[in-house]
């Protein structure tokens, strides 16, 4: 009995001493879990907001629905387009909130010369269901005079008055959806962004001038320029990444040229493309922003093909905000070769814009025909964007 009672007493001393260590390791992994879970929240992608509600028929889960995106001239299978890290459908939601809140209100003072907003404003409060927040009930109507087209449409579901303040909310939390004790419903997107004249959530500028002759696609590049180079002059964003070709080419030019390398003239030995510093003693005053640059010029040289071009400095600072047209006090008002321009940077600017084509089966459009284009396939396999389908089936 006495060896029985120590065996006993000897195996609840190790089921105690295993109950303690499984607590202990237990504490431990939480405290590893929560470490990890704040380090992780730290540098990793902000978690989902409420605010953004599921989208039917939505095959890349963007928040933007494949109808929605087929009128607007989306991809219905990239839900990052331009590869921000920002879903679409939350970058453009919150861009149109920007906009909104940017337009002039009339009345009072003289009525706009095109974009415009009027308030509705209603004596009461709505509740948004996500947040709880008390919101106006009343919010904006939105004339485009140019276009002569208004936001809302008088058979709007959601509203046919005004766009709610309701709906700003959502949209600025990265939502067209709404939900609150007066106003459900989803934004009508096209028309937005047509009353708006807003295509791609960036950020044009005054530097971006209209160029000087025809611009079928409004990408800010000529149609000469695009028929000289063999672009299309009917799509303003060929690589779909929703930055328009024009300012996108010009962001890009600027930087390879920075990135040249500086030699003095006449320097032997030299293959590939550089530069030569021809600055001169004096300023010149760009007319948008005043700032303030060297009047004088790079000279851009690419001693395989023997050709060159002069990039005077005010070209380069409207190059960097997105546009080949420049307006300085020097050098006045013009717009710079591009075609000359494009063949002596080479194939470094070749390099930096993929613009396409795409073999068949290259899916990824990374060029390269292989079982990442057949995963991507078979992501979309049977997946309907049929804009005039009401259901769709995965």
């Amino acid at each position: 009995m006495r060896k029985l009672r120590r065996a006993y007493q000897k195996n609840q001393r190790q089921n105690k001493r295993f109950k303690q260590r499984i607590v202990s390791a237990g504490v431990a992994a939480v405290i590893t879990l929560g470490s990890s879970a704040s380090i992780s929240k730290a540098i990793g992608p902000d978690l989902p907001d409420p605010h953004q509600l599921s989208v039917k028929c939505d095959a890349d889960a963007d928040l933007l629905a494949n109808k929605e995106e087929t009128a607007i001239g989306y991809n219905v299978f990239r839900a990052d387009q331009n590869r921000n890290g920002i879903l679409d459908g939350v970058e453009l939601a919150r861009y149109c909130c920007e906009v909104v809140k940017e337009l002039p209100v009339y009345p009072p003072g003289p009525l706009p010369d095109n974009i415009y907003k009027i308030e509705h404003a209603l004596d009461g409060l709505e509740q948004c269901e996500v947040c709880g927040q008390w919101i106006h009930m009343g919010g904006w109507e939105i004339i485009n005079r140019k276009l002569n087209l208004r936001y809302p449409d008088p058979n709007d579901p959601m509203e046919r008055s005004f766009l709610p303040d309701l709906a700003l909310h959502y949209m600025e939390h990265g939502s067209f959806d709404c939900q609150g004790s007066r106003h459900k419903g989803r934004v009508n997107i096209p028309r937005l962004l047509r009353v708006l004249e807003v295509r791609y959530p960036y950020d044009p500028n005054e530097h971006q001038l209209p160029v000087d002759g025809n611009d079928l696609d409004k990408d800010l590049l000529t149609d000469n320029e695009e028929l000289s180079a063999g672009w299309n002059l009917y799509d303003a964003d060929q690589n779909a990444n929703l930055i328009p070709d024009g300012p996108e080419r010009a962001g890009r030019c600027a930087e390879i040229i920075d990135a040249l390398p500086v030699y003095e003239p006449n320097t032997p030995g030299i293959e590939e493309p550089y530069k030569i510093n021809y600055f001169q003693k004096g300023i010149e005053t760009c007319h948008i922003c005043s700032a303030l640059v060297n009047m004088g010029y790079w000279l851009v040289v690419n001693p395989k093909l023997g050709l060159s071009i002069q990039v005077p400095d005010i070209v380069c600072h409207y190059m960097k905000h997105g546009s080949f047209s420049f307006a300085g006090d020097v050098h006045g008002k013009g717009r710079i070769d591009l075609n000359l321009l494009v063949n002596v940077l080479g194939e470094r600017y070749k390099a930096s814009i993929d613009l396409g084509p795409y073999n068949l089966g290259d899916f990824n459009e990374d060029h390269i025909v292989n079982l990442l284009d057949l995963a991507d396939f078979s992501n979309q396999w049977l997946v309907s964007t049929d804009p005039n389908e009401n259901e769709c089936y995965r």
